[in-house]
């Protein structure tokens, strides 16, 4: 099985995407017309303008690139999921980890949580206590 296409930043997708559209033998206006995607937007992909943060950001690029690169029979030979390999190198240069099956272990939590709720239990009780013989006292005094 051949491996699927990464790329460093949008320039090198952008030459990439630019060499298979003219493999097609299609012009980005009839593309454009037909994707019903602006020109402009086509362009700015081909030519690399983009940056790996907006690719990130703005779902409708994602969108836009992937719908292109279907067009141009582009998108069964890259990783869509994964299009650029800068950003894997950078999180396994970092500490946070992807798969996150650590769990928290804590002693007393749930010890804690019951001595809280009976002393809040314990608390209404005395406060209920309280108001009802104040209650009581007044209705003596009314009588």
């Amino acid at each position: 099985m051949k491996e699927k296409k990464i790329f460093k930043d949008f320039t090198e997708l952008g030459g990439f995407l630019k060499k298979k559209r003219r493999e097609t033998g299609e012009r980005i206006h009839a593309i454009s017309s037909k994707l019903l995607i602006k020109k402009d937007i086509l362009k700015r992909m081909e030519e690399g303008l983009f940056t790996q943060d907006d690719y990130y950001k703005n779902s409708y690029l994602k969108g836009f690139l992937k719908t292109y690169m279907k067009e141009i029979q582009a998108l069964n030979l890259c990783d869509i999921e994964n299009l650029f390999s800068k950003d894997l190198v950078a999180i396994k240069k970092t500490n946070v980890s992807i798969d996150n099956n650590k769990e928290k272990k804590t002693k007393y939590g749930s010890l804690i949580i019951l001595v809280s709720l009976s002393l809040v239990g314990l608390l209404y009780l005395f406060w209920n206590k309280t108001a009802y013989y104040n209650l009581y006292e007044l209705e003596k005094f009314l009588n």
